[in-house]
């Protein structure tokens, strides 16, 4: 394997053993994000002398950690002190923060080594957009095809060697999206497990930073970092004795109806699950509909709420899609918000109910592969309401989900299934996506031409 393609953990492993050090694996890194970017726009930002000073002092002392002397990707909506954080926006292109978020000052008391900062939406909604500064990532997978979004970048990072684990953002999908589309695993923590101060805000309420990875190991250890966690002392625990509850009327109902491939992947990990030991039995939960509504009531109004001044006053800073999405909140009412807040309430509670029964949840992360761009960016500003997300609902009402690679389909375009669990039970969702990534034969299955 080239170094390019280790996962974190074996990195790491190497670099406490004294058989690499993490100078040679982040300039390496580095040379591959600049020979790939004209082509895959995943980053925004590269710090070259930033990165290679922290490597290179990560090897001159102890190690710290699990990720020390690691590299690492943060979306560009994550302040670095020192070095631009700009939102992939027109608005703040020029914004260098005094600080670091407090997730970025994690990284590096642990040994973290950041390389730079990665493509995302606009202000984590408006894309992928053409009008920005910078161009749209695109699918290492086919670069005809969107990644994702909103933490784009990171996700077409992680799938095609650029860096063994970035760090997105997630408050309507936006990790588990670009996830699913590009072959990598992203979990939407629980709400509040990992501190937002330091990351620009979309919303106030709805969004989650988290982790990105090529494996649920790595993913398990980024987010013990970022959260003061230990969910990675738990991935042997497997699947024994667990209670899955599949949502199939959510994929496979007659409001959502997933492309084959996804629904065929998905029973083949359900049966993977079964032979596992786990029992598995399907289950009705409140409508996808509603959470979709609820959680979109939310995302408009606060979205709006964090930019309304300059939309009043210089709406031309954004792009097209960002002003548009944005300007869509004004025509909320207090009394839309109230609701979508009580709504919010009793749905958080009826999925906790049932926890009582079940142990993880599971649904598809996205109902087929990625779209090509010409398929997703069309003349509206609002294709995204055609269908109801499947992923909303759990920053709705607060759940760890998982997005976990499963397969692929015709066009070996990368599938992913959902697994979401009780709040603060994050490590039970990464023994079992570790256990099934395995059984499944996903992990380390790279896109073609990219070795």
């Amino acid at each position: 394997m080239t170094i390019a393609w280790l996962t974190a953990a074996e990195g790491a492993a190497e670099i406490r053993a004294g058989r690499l050090s993490s100078a040679a694996w982040t300039e390496a890194l580095l040379d591959r994000a600049e020979a790939l970017n004209p082509a895959l726009a995943c980053w925004i930002t590269l710090d070259r002398a930033g990165a290679l000073a922290a490597a290179r002092l990560a090897d001159a002392v102890p190690a710290r950690g699990p990720l020390h002397g690691v590299p690492i990707g943060l979306k560009d909506c994550i302040d670095t002190a020192g070095l631009r954080t700009t939102g992939h926006s027109r608005r703040f292109l020029n914004r260098v923060p005094a600080q670091d978020a407090t997730l970025a000052d994690r990284l590096r008391n642990a040994g973290g080594v950041i390389l730079g900062k990665q493509a995302l939406y606009e202000l984590s909604y408006g894309g992928p957009s053409f009008d920005l500064p910078f161009p749209p990532a695109r699918n290492p997978w086919d670069m005809a095809r969107i990644p994702g979004g909103s933490s784009s970048g990171s996700a077409a990072a992680v799938a095609s060697g650029q860096g063994p684990l970035a760090v997105g953002t997630d408050a309507g999908g936006s990790i588990r999206q670009p996830a699913a589309y590009c072959g990598v695993v992203g979990l939407k923590p629980t709400q509040g497990a990992i501190p937002s101060q330091g990351v620009l805000p979309m919303t106030f309420t709805l969004g989650e930073p988290g982790p990105i990875a090529r494996c649920v190991e790595d993913a398990a250890l980024l987010f013990d970092v970022l959260a003061d966690a230990a969910s990675a002392e738990g991935l042997g625990a497997g699947l024994a004795g667990q209670r899955i509850g599949v949502l199939r009327s959510w994929f496979a109902g007659p409001d959502v109806v997933a492309d084959p491939a996804v629904i065929d992947a998905i029973e083949t990990m359900l049966d993977r699950a079964a032979a596992l030991g786990a029992s598995v039995t399907a289950t009705q939960a409140p409508d996808p509909r509603d959470l979709d509504a609820c959680g979109r009531v939310i995302l408009l109004a606060e979205a709006y709420a964090n930019h309304e001044a300059q939309l009043r006053t210089d709406p031309g800073v954004y792009g097209r899609l960002a002003r548009h999405r944005f300007a869509l909140g004004a025509f909320l009412s207090a009394a839309d918000l109230l609701q979508a807040a009580r709504q919010r309430v009793r749905l958080a509670a009826a999925v906790d109910a049932l926890f009582e029964r079940f142990d993880i949840l599971v649904c598809a992360a996205e109902v087929s592969a990625a779209p090509r761009f010409d398929d997703a960016i069309s003349a509206e500003s609002f294709p995204f309401v055609a269908q109801p997300s499947l992923r909303i609902p759990f920053n709705v009402t607060g759940h760890p989900a998982l997005a976990l690679p499963i397969g692929f389909d015709r066009q070996h375009m990368p599938l992913s299934a959902q697994l979401i669990a009780r709040r603060g039970d994050e490590a039970r969702l990464f023994a079992a996506g570790h256990v099934l990534e395995a059984r499944l034969g996903v992990r380390g299955v790279r896109p073609a031409g990219l070795d």
